[in-house]
């Protein structure tokens, strides 16, 4: 994913057809997006990785399959063949902000009535479509607001106003320019076999909480992760203020990897896989690119899972709130 600066923003959104049942439509997102992610559902059904994750999981947790059973007789909808993509962007780096484009096969009529159930509802129409608004979570901490409509019987769109769903309807009609329009010459290609693709323009110069030093030297970043003939992969791009930067970059990723090697060094798998990522720079691009096996992925992630369950054990073990820095003479900062 490389490309000159004037077409960055273009690539982050991944504007490339590639053969897939929901790939990222550029059609479907607006031309002032400042940020946008695509989760393929498709695709990640398909993956070895998510087939071997999902029969683990129902293994350890049969009742899962209750729940989704449950499910598809209460919504009368399979989230396992009826979810196809979901594509979300926003206009704004602003919390609780922008729209979320759910492809699915769902059951309307009762869609429909649990809006109509939520707190403060209110239904309104803006041309030929039905636009519902409602508060989610109304009294607790998570409250806010939402909206929702059919485009059409199997697109939904979903925003926190309803302002946001109109421009959202706007843009899928033609009405408003969207992204694909704004960059019509394409230099790269989101990778067969993506599931995740996405990324965020302007990080650098958004005024966002608690941003630390180095968000402040980005532009761009653009990532895109999937499975493709048996190998997973992780791409991942940065395009940094200056040439200086990006060299830096490069530098402080090259040490993480190594330091990372150096804490493994007794599990030859894993230094493996983290020596199978390569980072490079040009200009002021830091890419990040990293594959392995289904298999060795799986292996992987299995001794993760069991690392982060030992991990959890132990940590109930210590201490009145389960810290170990509880427990008397735990913290060297601990008051005797």
């Amino acid at each position: 994913m490389r490309c000159k600066v004037a077409l960055a923003v273009a690539v982050l959104f991944g504007l490339v057809a590639v053969v897939r049942a929901e790939p990222l439509d550029l059609k479907q997102v607006s031309a002032e997006a400042k940020w946008a992610a695509h989760l393929d559902i498709d695709a990640l059904h398909a993956s070895g990785l998510f087939q071997k994750a999902r029969a683990q999981m129902l293994k350890e947790h049969p009742e899962a399959e209750k729940h989704l059973a449950m499910c598809r007789e209460m919504w009368n909808f399979d989230p396992c063949k009826d979810l196809h993509g979901i594509t979300i962007y926003g206009r704004q780096l602003k919390k609780d902000t922008g729209v979320a484009i759910v492809r699915a096969k769902v059951d309307r009529k009762k869609l429909v009535e649990k809006a109509k159930a939520a707190p403060d509802h209110r239904l309104s129409t803006y041309g030929k479509y039905e636009l519902h608004s409602w508060i989610h979570a109304k009294g607790s901490k998570h409250e806010r607001s939402m909206a929702g409509a059919f485009y059409t019987s199997e697109v939904i769109v979903f925003g926190g106003s309803a302002e946001e769903v109109m421009a959202a309807l706007d843009v899928l009609d033609g009405t408003k320019p969207n992204f694909a329009a704004k960059a019509p010459k394409l230099c790269g290609a989101i990778p067969k076999g993506a599931i995740l693709v996405g990324g965020v323009a302007g990080l650098g110069d958004a005024n966002l909480p608690c941003k630390c030093p180095l968000a402040k030297q980005v532009d761009l970043l653009m990532f895109d992760i999937g499975e493709y003939q048996g190998q997973v992969f992780v791409d991942g791009t940065v395009m940094a203020k200056t040439a200086t930067v990006a060299q830096q970059m490069k530098t402080v990723a090259e040490g993480a990897l190594a330091l990372a090697a150096l804490m493994h060094n007794n599990d030859a798998d894993t230094v493996k896989l983290i020596g199978a990522a390569q980072v490079t720079v040009a200009d002021k691009a830091v890419s990040l690119k990293w594959s392995a096996s289904v298999d060795a992925a799986w292996a992987q992630l299995q001794k993760c899972i069991a690392k982060a369950k030992a991990m959890h054990k132990d940590w109930g073990h210590h201490g009145p709130d389960g810290c170990p820095m509880g427990k008397p003479g735990g913290c060297p900062l601990q008051k005797k």
